[in-house]
């Protein structure tokens, strides 16, 4: 047997090891992930706060202003989401580990797949609509 389902309670505590440090490498880069994702929609939302203030100094439209907040708020949402999709994949993977049956899971990928293409095209619309 190779990879994590080598790790069962008769594999060596070397492998053992090895595949709970690459768990927790994995629940990192995910949280990694989450904090460029709510950083992203930091960034949205005050960009529409900047718009409104030009808004109010008659420089620009008012129309798609808010959209801005609307978005970035989406985006600190389903960055926390994710980090809390990420943590409950990594413990059951911890399990996993520690049973000796690991089972790949997409679902987490998946949905960080749709929260990216909603999120650019979001961004992308708004972008359409204030150029």
């Amino acid at each position: 047997m190779s990879g994590a389902g080598a790790a069962g309670r008769g594999a060596p505590e070397s492998t053992r090891a090895r595949e709970h440090l690459a768990n927790e490498r994995t629940l990192l880069a995910w949280v990694r992930t989450a904090v460029a994702l709510m950083g992203l929609g930091f960034v949205v939302a005050r960009f529409g706060l900047f718009l409104r203030q030009l808004v109010a100094e008659r420089t620009a439209p008012a129309e798609p202003a808010h959209l801005a907040a609307v978005i970035g708020a989406a985006l600190v949402g389903a960055s926390v989401v994710i980090t809390a999709l990420s943590t409950v994949r990594f413990l059951r993977a911890r399990a996993q580990i520690e049973r000796g049956s690991f089972e790949p899971e997409a679902f987490t990928e998946i949905l960080l797949v749709g929260v990216t293409v909603l999120g650019g095209l979001a961004l992308l619309g708004y972008l359409v609509m204030t150029g």
